[in-house]
C-alpha cells in the first residue's frame, strides 16, 4: 500500500449466499479525532497507550485503536517503536452507537472481539504487549463492512498506518506500524472479507472465526491464497454459518498445489473445531459468537502471528 488514494491491489471477490446474525452499522457524524474508553465522556484528543480509543478518517471510517503500553520507562532515550498491526474485521450488527461503544461496551454488538478484551484488560499478553490493533467501523445505516468497496477498506488501512506515525501519545512517545507485519482477524461476514482481502497478498497472516462463504473459492482466489498463513476457528454447533463452510475452505486451501504432505502445511493452514456443550445447543447464535471470543482470547493465536516470518 503506497498512499491513501493509490491502492493498487486486486481483490478476488467470493460473494455468495450468506446468513446474518444481526444487521446494520453506525458512524457518528460528530466523532472527536480521538476518544479513549477510559476517559470522561467530554474529554477529547488524549491518545493513551494501553487503552482503546476512537479515531475517524473523514474519507473512510471511524475505528477503535489500541497501542501497547511503553516497554521502557526512560522515554527520552527511545527510538520510535515499531509494532505489528492486527486489523479486526467485525461481523454485521445493529450498531446504534459509536464505534467505541460497539467494540468496548459489554452491550455493544462487537464485544466478542479483541478490542473488547483489550479495553477490559482481559486480553492475553501476547496480544496486549505486542500488537497495534485497529477495528474499522462501517457507518450508521450500513449493513456491515462486507458491503463496502474493498479499495476503500484498503485505503483506510493505509491511512491509519500513515496517521499513526504522525501522532504523539500522552506519555510523549511515538510508534509506527511495521508494514511488513500486518495481519487480519475476521469474524462472521468479516471472516469472508478477510479471506477476500488476503487475495491481495498484502497481509502476513489471517485469523478467521465463523467463516460464512457458502461456495467454492474461485481458482484465482485459491492461487492468491497459496502459502498465506491462515488459522480457521469454527464451532460444530454454529447455527448461523454451518461448519461445513470452513471445512470446504480448509479443504480447498490444503489441496491447492500443496501436495499430500500434511505436516508441511500445518504451519500455514490451521483449523480449530470447537465442540459445544450440550446445554448450549439450543441457544440461538451463541456458538457463532462464542467462536470469535475463543479465538480472540487465545494467546496461541497471537504467538503464532508473531512467529510468522
Amino acid at each position: 500500500m503506497n498512499g491513501h488514494n493509490d491502492v493498487n491491489a486486486t481483490v478476488v471477490h467470493i460473494l455468495n449466499r450468506r446468513c446474518v446474525l444481526k444487521s446494520a452499522a453506525c458512524l457518528s457524524s460528530s466523532l472527536p479525532l480521538t476518544h479513549s474508553s477510559g476517559a470522561d465522556a467530554n474529554e477529547q484528543s488524549r491518545i493513551l497507550r494501553g487503552a482503546v480509543f476512537e479515531i475517524v478518517d473523514p474519507e473512510t471510517y471511524s475505528a477503535v485503536v489500541y497501542v501497547p503500553p511503553a516497554k521502557n520507562s526512560d522515554i527520552l532515550s527511545w527510538p520510535i517503536e515499531s509494532y505489528p498491526l492486527l486489523v479486526v474485521l467485525s461481523g454485521a450488527g445493529n450498531n446504534q452507537h459509536s464505534a467505541l461503544y460497539e467494540f468496548t461496551n459489554v452491550r455493544g454488538d462487537h464485544s466478542n472481539l479483541p478490542p473488547y478484551l483489550l479495553s477490559t484488560h482481559r486480553a492475553p499478553p501476547s496480544l496486549s504487549d505486542n500488537f497495534i490493533v485497529v477495528a474499522p467501523f462501517s457507518g450508521k445505516g450500513t449493513r456491515s463492512l462486507y458491503s463496502e468497496p474493498r479499495r476503500k477498506i484498503l485505503s483506510f488501512i493505509e491511512w491509519f498506518n500513515t496517521w499513526l506515525g504522525t501522532q504523539t501519545f500522552d506519555d510523549g512517545t511515538s510508534v509506527v506500524v511495521d508494514r511488513q507485519r500486518v495481519s487480519l482477524f475476521g469474524f462472521s461476514e468479516g471472516s469472508t472479507l478477510a479471506v477476500e482481502l488476503a487475495t491481495t497478498r498484502k497481509f502476513r497472516g489471517i485469523v478467521i472465526a465463523s467463516y460464512g462463504f457458502t461456495g467454492v473459492l474461485p481458482p484465482m482466489a485459491k492461487e492468491r491464497l497459496r502459502d498465506i498463513p491462515i488459522w480457521v476457528f469454527h464451532s460444530e454447533g454454529d447455527d448461523v454459518y454451518d461448519i461445513c463452510f470452513s471445512n470446504q475452505l480448509v479443504d480447498g486451501l490444503l489441496t491447492n498445489g500443496r501436495g499430500n504432505d500434511v505436516f508441511d502445511v500445518r504451519s500455514t493452514v490451521k483449523f480449530t473445531k470447537l465442540i459445544p456443550a450440550q446445554n448450549t445447543r439450543n441457544d440461538r447464535g451463541k456458538e457463532h459468537i462464542q467462536t470469535a471470543l475463543v479465538a480472540s482470547a487465545s494467546s496461541e493465536v497471537y504467538a503464532w502471528l508473531l512467529s510468522l516470518l
